[in-house]
C-alpha cells in the first residue's frame, strides 16, 4: 500500500470539491502501517479535495521520526519515549466518517485532467507514454525513490521515453546518493536533476511539449499543468510510474518482476 495510491482513492471518493474549507483526521487501527514519507504524500494531496489541513494522530512511529529529525523551532521535540501529542477529545463528532480497509487499496491512477478522475490502473488501457517523473513535494521522499529504484533496477528505460527525477530536497538527494538510488536510475536510463519543482509547475526539466503524455508522481494534472495545452498528465504512484518508465506505457507495478 503506497500513500498516493490510499489518497488517490480518497479523491475518486470525495472529489476535487468534497472536503471545501473543511479538514482531515487521519487515524485507527492501521496508522501504523502507513510509512512517514506516505502520510505527507497523503497530507500533501487533501488541498486537491478542497481541504485547508489533514492531520494525522501523533504515534511512536511519527516520534521516533521527530527525534531522528530535530527542529531548531521545536527544542522540546518528542522522543521515542516521549510523545506530548494532542489527541482527539473523546466522544468528538465529527461531520463525517470514513473508513479504508488499507490491504483493499490497489494501484490507483488520475487521468486528464483534474486528479478526481482516478480508476484501477488495471482497468488503464496501456498508453504509451513519452515521459515519467518521480519527484516533486508529493513523491520526492526518499520511500518514494527507493521504491522506483527497486522497481527500474536491471532495466532499461525505452530510448523514446523522457524518465526523470528529482529529488525533493537536498538531504534527500545526498541520502539517496549515499545508497545508490541515483546510479541505479541514470544507470537505467534516467535523468536525475538537482532538487526543484521542475515539470510539476511546467517550469523546467521536463516541461511537456505538444501532445506528450506523461505519467508523474505530482500533485495536480489540470490542462496545461505541466506544459503544452495539448500534453496530458496521469498521476500514479512511483511504483506505477517507474513500471510505466520500463515498458513504455502505462502499467501497474504488479507486472514488474524485480531483477
Amino acid at each position: 500500500m503506497f500513500g498516493k495510491d490510499s489518497v488517490l482513492t480518497m479523491l475518486r471518493d470525495f472529489k476535487t470539491d468534497g472536503a471545501i474549507y473543511e479538514g482531515f483526521e487521519f487515524g485507527g487501527t492501521g496508522l501504523s502501517q502507513i510509512s512517514i514519507d506516505s502520510r505527507m504524500t497523503i497530507a500533501n494531496m487533501v488541498v486537491e479535495m478542497g481541504a485547508k489541513t489533514g492531520i494525522f494522530e501523533g504515534d511512536p512511529q511519527l516520534a521516533q521520526w521527530l527525534g531522528e529529525h530535530p527542529s531548531p523551532t521545536l527544542p522540546n521535540s518528542p522522543t521515542k519515549t516521549s510523545t506530548p501529542f494532542i489527541s482527539p477529545l473523546p466522544n468528538y463528532t465529527y461531520k463525517s466518517v470514513h473508513e479504508y480497509a488499507l490491504d483493499s487499496i490497489v494501484p490507483m491512477i488520475a487521468r486528464p485532467y483534474s486528479p478526481d478522475n482516478v480508476i484501477p490502473v488495471a482497468e488503464m488501457d496501456p498508453l504509451p507514454i513519452d515521459q515519467a517523473f518521480v519527484g516533486s513535494c508529493t513523491n520526492g521522499r526518499l520511500e518514494d525513490l527507493r521504491i522506483a529504484a527497486k522497481i527500474v533496477h536491471h532495466h532499461k528505460i525505452p530510448p523514446q521515453v523522457k524518465f526523470i527525477i528529482i529529488p525533493a530536497s537536498r538531504e534527500i538527494y545526498l541520502q539517496a546518493m549515499r545508497e545508490g538510488l541515483l546510479e541505479i536510475f541514470i544507470e537505467a536510463g534516467g535523468v536525475v536533476e538537482y532538487p526543484n519543482c521542475g515539470p510539476c509547475i511546467g517550469g523546467h526539466m521536463g516541461v511537456l511539449g505538444p501532445d506528450e503524455i506523461c505519467i508523474s508522481t505530482t500533485n495536480r494534472n489540470f490542462r496545461g499543468r505541466m506544459g503544452d495545452p495539448t500534453s496530458q498528465t496521469y498521476l500514479a504512484s512511483p511504483a506505477t510510474v517507474a513500471a510505466s518508465a520500463i515498458t513504455g506505457k502505462i502499467t501497474t507495478p504488479e507486472t514488474i518482476t524485480p531483477q
